[in-house]
This record gives C-alpha cells, structure tokens and sequence, in this order.
C-alpha cells in the first residue's frame, strides 16, 4: 500500500450520507490535466468535497483495488 499525494480540482462527486460522513467517489482533474476517480470511505477525513474545490489528497490502494482511496483531502493553497 504506497500512499500518493494528488493535487488538483474536484470536478464531479458521486456521494452519500450516512449521519454526518459523506461516502462515495469523487472525481479529480490534476494539474497535469489527468482524471482520477477518488473513493471516499468511513476513514477518510476531509476539509470540502464541494465541486470546483482545489485540493490535496493523500490516496492508498487498498488491497488490491485500482481505485485510490482518500485517507485525507485538505485544501490547496
């Protein structure tokens, strides 16, 4: 599990609720311009999951998923 840090701008959001935490998957546009679909799980702590926000993620493959999971999204300076 190599942790990866990713900058860049939410540009969609697929998301739930349970209580208070969001769930789901949001999408981001690197700097680079590359598309990354990011999963939001029961772990993950975050400043904003608001589209057009410009974040930081620190993102890990569990197990053996493609997907990236969030362990934190923070707002990018």
């Amino acid at each position: 599990m190599a942790e990866k840090t990713i900058t860049g701008s939410i540009i969609s959001t697929q998301l739930g609720t349970i209580g208070t935490k969001s769930y789901g998957f949001i999408g981001i546009e690197t700097d680079d311009k590359e598309h990354l679909k990011i999963k939001i799980a029961a772990f993950t702590q975050y400043e904003t999951l608001e589209l057009g926000s410009r974040v930081q993620v620190v993102a890990e493959n569990v197990g053996n998923m493609v997907v990236l999971t969030a362990k934190l999204i923070s707002l990018a300076e």
